[in-house]
């Protein structure tokens, strides 16, 4: 008897706060077309985390970079590669207090920027 299995490219929910962007849509609806622009999303903290989980699974979803004990010396950034040539890059602002977490600025950047070397560690020109 054959077993089947079920295929691996059935789609999945969300997780519970993954970012709902248009333009973030079109990314995932294009399997990451080369063409698009290039954009920037503000997010919760747990909006980058799901973020994550969606894009690369759960393993490593809650590391996220520390901040030291010198404000200064906080780097918050967090580059990963996705299809077809697009990097996606998390900067963590620091915690503005124990009781409150800091927004993620989440920027994709197409394949084209990042051969050019439009983009820099301090912000993210994604105009074309």
């Amino acid at each position: 008897m054959i077993e089947h299995l079920y295929p691996i490219w059935q789609r999945l929910p969300r997780p519970r706060f993954f970012p709902q962007d248009p333009r973030l849509d079109r990314l995932l609806a294009s399997n990451y077309d080369r063409g698009l622009d290039g954009f920037q999303l503000t997010l919760p903290r747990r909006g980058a985390r799901d973020l994550r989980k969606g894009l690369f699974g759960p393993k490593g979803s809650r590391v996220v970079p520390m901040l030291s004990s010198k404000r200064e010396e906080y780097d918050g950034l967090m580059e990963f590669d996705l299809s077809n040539g697009w990097r996606l890059r998390l900067t963590y602002e620091p915690r503005p207090s124990r009781r409150r977490t800091g927004r993620v600025e989440a920027g994709f950047i197409p394949p084209r920027l990042r051969r050019s070397g439009r983009h820099s560690q301090e912000g993210i020109s994604l105009t074309a």
